[in-house]
């Protein structure tokens, strides 16, 4: 599985939680296998990406159990999608990382 939020980044797009990206995709494939999601990532405008990441991390233990990989597309190419955007962003990975570790 893969998926973004693109925030504001784009004229067409709207900021939507980890959970209205995953959601579907989970539910259709939970039961078969585990699951890695293998692309994710999250602008900084147009809403707050730290908090983001830390709803992605209660998220992945409470609803999508099934997920048992994670790769954060890391790169500022169409907006930033780093992980290091800020240094917000950043902490909140390190402490989803240590959480589901």
């Amino acid at each position: 599985m893969d998926g973004y939020n693109w925030g504001a980044a784009r004229s067409w797009s709207n900021w939507q939680s980890f959970r209205e990206i995953f959601s579907q995709l989970h539910s259709d494939y939970a039961g078969r296998k585990p699951l890695m999601i293998c692309e994710v990532g999250c602008a900084e405008v147009g809403g707050n990406k730290a908090a983001w990441i830390e709803e992605m991390g209660s998220d992945l233990v409470s609803r999508f159990a099934a997920v048992r990989a994670l790769v954060w597309f890391d790169a500022d190419k169409e907006t930033d999608w780093r992980i290091n955007s800020s240094p917000a962003s950043l902490s909140a990975f390190r402490a989803v990382a240590r959480r589901i570790a």
